[in-house]
Formats: structure tokens, C-alpha cells, sequence
């Protein structure tokens, strides 16, 4: 029978260890509690209150929950036709993660969090159909100004 070296497993043992003891991170972190704005959850069939947490009175900005407003809005206005279609290449002037430099159809775009997609829709709808939209959803701050002084609330909103 044939004998496994150890030295591998030993010396991995000793690089977690010290790691641990200088304080290194060496696990995944989550993120804050006080980075959590709000948490609330709702009964779909009711509308009852399951579940609230945090400053929920206040609105802030969906950030990339806001995906999924998005979708519903890409396929009402026609922009987003099936799960494959359409397909964008990507241009370097959407200045994107290298990861994210690829032709990226609605799936690639829901599962990846592919930003300059969601920039693509909202640029198609233009600013009034997006504003329209996001109003008609009263979903998160609701604000589409974008960045102020900038004139880039369809990619900055």
C-alpha cells in the first residue's frame, strides 16, 4: 500500500494557522449589518406583513434588484423579445469589467449582473419611456436624475 506524502496537507494546516493568527481574513466576510437598509417581507396573496426590519420608511436606490423591474420593462416595451434574444456584443465604449466584455443576451444578463446590458435597455427606452416606467413601479428611490450635473440618469439612475 502505497504511503501519501504529507508534507502537502501539513504545510497547508501551518499557512491556515498563521494566517488565523495574524488576523488575515480567511473566510467569506458578509456584509455589515448596518449596510442593510431595510428588510421586508411581504404575503404576496395578502399584503400582510411577514417580516420588517430596519429603515423602511425612507426609499434608497435598488441597486441591482433592480434587474428584475428592468426585465419586466424590457419585455412590455418590446426592447427584450425572449431569454436569448436580443443578444448585444459588447462595445468598448460601455467601459465594462473584462469579465462582462462579451455578447450577452436577457439569461447571461440576469444571471451575470451585467451592467452595461441594463444600460442598453434603459438607453433604448430613452428617458422619458424609462421615467414613465420606473414611476408607474414606484420601485426603490425613483429617481432617474442620474449623477447631478451629468446628464446620465438612463445609466447612472
Amino acid at each position: 500500500m502505497r504511503q501519501l506524502d504529507r508534507r502537502p496537507f501539513v504545510f497547508a494546516v501551518v499557512l491556515y494557522l498563521l494566517a488565523w493568527l495574524l488576523g488575515f481574513p480567511i473566510g467569506a466576510q458578509s456584509a455589515p449589518l448596518e449596510e442593510v437598509e431595510c428588510t421586508l417581507i411581504l404575503d404576496a396573496a395578502s399584503g400582510e406583513t411577514l417580516y420588517r426590519d430596519g429603515v423602511c420608511d425612507q426609499r434608497f436606490s435598488p441597486a441591482s434588484t433592480f434587474k428584475v423591474p428592468l426585465a419586466l420593462i424590457g419585455y412590455d416595451s418590446g426592447i427584450l423579445s425572449d431569454e436569448h434574444t436580443p443578444a448585444w456584443d459588447y462595445k468598448p465604449e460601455f467601459k465594462a469589467a473584462k469579465r462582462d466584455q462579451k455578447t450577452v443576451d436577457p439569461t447571461n444578463w440576469e444571471k451575470d449582473s451585467v451592467l452595461w446590458f441594463s444600460q442598453e435597455i434603459t438607453r433604448r427606452l430613452g428617458n422619458e419611456r424609462f421615467a414613465g416606467y420606473v414611476s408607474k413601479f414606484d420601485y426603490g428611490n425613483t429617481d432617474v436624475s442620474g449623477t447631478p450635473g451629468k446628464k446620465d440618469g438612463l445609466t447612472r439612475s
